[in-house]
């Protein structure tokens, strides 16, 4: 819920996420679509790999390591695991903006189709 403890839509949080990050200087109007493109990649994997090794050490369900400045700024502290996977989802819709991409839209489309899938997508182990 917003501050005004109204419902906030997967577009807003969108679009807040991608407002913030051209605020912050995460974008530039020079970058090609290629670059952007890499370097967001190589960020996903990063916080998924950041996700991993907090995992790898037994760090989950730990405060992460920006609590003291959360608190400081007034807002509750994460877990390791609930900063990671915000940190890929905000990577995420940011990218979907840049491009254009009905996340929403996205999301529930293929949540449809996974729910044609066979158990296991067919027996796959992973």
């Amino acid at each position: 819920m917003g501050q005004n403890g109204k419902m906030i839509t997967v577009d807003e949080i969108a679009d807040a996420v991608h407002k913030l990050a051209w605020e912050k200087g995460w974008h530039s109007e020079t970058i090609t679509e290629d670059a952007f493109i890499e370097s967001a990649c190589n960020n996903l994997h990063n916080e998924v790999s950041e996700l991993h090794e907090a995992w790898r050490n037994n760090q989950l369900h730990e405060p992460c390591d920006k609590t003291y400045k959360m608190a400081v700024a007034g807002i509750r502290s994460l877990t390791c695991f609930e900063e990671e996977l915000a940190d890929i989802v905000i990577r995420a819709f940011d990218t979907a903006r840049k491009f254009n991409v009905d996340i929403r839209s996205a999301i529930e489309l293929k949540h449809m189709f996974n729910a044609t899938r066979p158990h296991r997508h067919g027996g796959k182990r992973s």
